[in-house]
């Protein structure tokens, strides 16, 4: 009777943890791969000896950033990664592993953070994301770096913000700089059409209230969109993007590829089968090696080139 019992209960407990995977399974494989990152992260964030933290990259903005660059020589090729987590999470700390990976390969990785909602709107994160990339040009070769072979690179809300700060000539010239001076740009998993974005979750039954806030109300969708800006003349842009995304629909990139394309701007399309929003991402800096590490050092090597 006891042993019924106690196999009774282990099937009931084997259930109800199959129907949370059911339920979960994406949500639990998400903070698995981000606990793996952080812990990787913080022992290469103590211990890695070539490194500048906490740098002011503009007297009047609040953030900050984190440089590393290999421990000698000069003229790498420069990667500044724009962090995502939909305008309003994470921070420059929990992407030290992007160092950690793509320092071996013979690059300088610049982490900036930036003002998160509900304090800053998407003007301020751009014009912030901005100031990071001018200063990272002024400054490159301090670190071994070639200021002539300068990649940003952003991640979701990153991709959003760093596009905005590459192809929205207004924030650049601000500061005195202007996208002629990019080598190139990665955007993973971005919002490039803020309006698409929004129907999305309009259409899955819900209102992305803080996409409403930090853009500041649907009138300004169109001028939030890196879309609104693709021209000729930009640098190389790698747009990369999971098939099973159910953040950011593939749709967005693929129609953001065929614009680029259609203006005669040099654009790169690569779709991950079977990848999801950041599970690719996490995977490439967890993993000892993953096709998002390959795409990215084999377009950074080849800028400039």
């Amino acid at each position: 009777m006891r042993t019924s019992v106690v196999l009774g209960v282990f099937a009931l407990l084997l259930a109800l943890i199959a129907g949370a995977w059911l339920a979960f399974g994406d949500q639990i494989s998400f903070y698995v791969k981000l606990f793996q990152v952080m812990r990787t992260g913080e022992r290469f964030y103590k211990q890695y000896p070539h490194q500048e933290r906490d740098v002011a990259f503009h007297l009047d903005m609040a953030p900050r950033l984190d440089v590393y660059w290999p421990g000698e020589g000069e003229g790498y090729p420069v990667l500044i990664f724009v962090h995502g987590g939909s305008w309003k999470d994470y921070d420059k700390k929990l992407f030290a592993p992007v160092a950690q990976k793509l320092l071996p390969e013979g690059m300088v990785v610049v982490i900036p953070d930036y003002t998160l909602y509900p304090d800053a709107t998407y003007e301020q994160m751009a014009r912030e994301t901005a100031a990071a990339i001018a200063w990272t040009l002024e400054n490159a070769a301090r670190y071994g770096g070639d200021p002539d072979r300068i990649i940003v690179a952003g991640h979701s809300a990153g991709a959003h913000l760093s596009g905005l700060a590459v192809l929205d000539p207004r924030y650049l010239e601000e500061l005195g700089h202007s996208s002629d001076e990019i080598c190139g740009w990665i955007g993973m998993s971005g919002v490039y059409d803020i309006q698409a974005e929004y129907d999305y979750w309009v259409d899955k039954g819900s209102t992305p209230e803080v996409m409403l806030e930090v853009m500041g109300g649907q009138q300004n969708f169109g001028q939030a969109s890196p879309l609104s800006y693709v021209r000729a003349g930009l640098p190389p842009l790698l747009v990369i993007h999971g098939d099973e995304d159910e953040t950011v629909p593939v749709a967005i990139s693929t129609a953001f590829h065929a614009a680029l394309q259609a203006a005669g701007a040099p654009s790169r399309l690569i779709v991950y089968p079977g990848a999801g929003h950041s599970d690719y991402l996490f995977a490439g800096l967890s993993e000892e090696r993953a096709p998002i590490v390959d795409d990215i050092v084999q377009f950074v090597q080849s800028c400039g080139r």
